[in-house]
């Protein structure tokens, strides 16, 4: 989805710059939720650039495009619905997902991030590859198996897929994790000092690309919260 934002923000900007189109502030008006107001275009996260899409597409977006990549816009839109609200994905959906992506970034010449989730989709069809966490959003009420992957590991997933992921797609600087957060969305029970080792350590932060500016709170604490770049 961060890919996917990354292609679409520019060329959905750019489009409706050319064609200014007055409907352009009755989208925002109509969608407060989404709280576009008084941000570039190119800055709206991945849900809000689709939604556009489909709502300008007579009077813009079917100038430049075939109603195929309409398609694949309303495919991903819905898409990126179930997995905000953790819908559980199968291997099958992620790859028709990522299929669609695809297509529609090269449809837009947004090469370099089809390029790149071009190679995800291979990767995921590699049966000795393990799940990638950037891919799959845990479910905050799913117990971690600490006989499977270990309790760090799997404290390490749930922060790059409900953590790292969503903060990519925002405009934020820079993204904050509270220990005790995590502890109790897990369903963990004095677990703190393994959540605490797991966001502080150098696997989560090579795994997120992540840099640690600075730590609050005690060391290791229920209120301790890592701050991110």
């Amino acid at each position: 989805m961060g890919l996917l934002r990354e292609g679409l923000g520019p060329f959905v900007e750019r489009q409706v710059r050319i064609a200014r189109s007055s409907r352009l502030n009755d989208f925002v008006r109509s969608n407060s939720l989404l709280k576009l107001k008084g941000k570039r275009v190119g800055q709206w996260d991945v849900a809000a650039l689709l939604k556009l899409m489909q709502y300008m597409w007579h009077d813009v977006f079917r100038q430049v495009l075939d109603r195929s990549e309409l398609a694949f816009a309303t495919e991903l839109q819905d898409w990126r619905n179930k997995w905000a609200h953790q819908v559980p994905l199968s291997t099958e959906d992620v790859d028709r997902a990522l299929d669609s992506a695809a297509r529609l970034l090269r449809a837009i010449n947004a090469e370099p991030q089809a390029t790149e989730i071009a190679r995800l989709k291979a990767r995921l069809a590699e049966p000795s590859q393990p799940p990638n966490p950037m891919l799959t959003r845990v479910s905050s009420n799913r117990r971690p198996s600490a006989r499977q992957s270990g309790q760090a590991d799997a404290i390490r997933e749930y922060a790059l897929a409900n953590y790292v992921v969503p903060w990519r797609e925002s405009d934020a600087d820079t993204l904050a994790i509270r220990a005790g957060d995590v502890e109790h969305e897990m369903g963990l029970r004095n677990a703190t000092p393994n959540v605490c080792s797991a966001l502080e350590g150098r696997k989560f932060l090579s795994l997120a690309k992540l840099e640690l500016v600075r730590r609050d709170g005690p060391r290791r604490s229920t209120t301790t919260t890592y701050h991110y770049r």
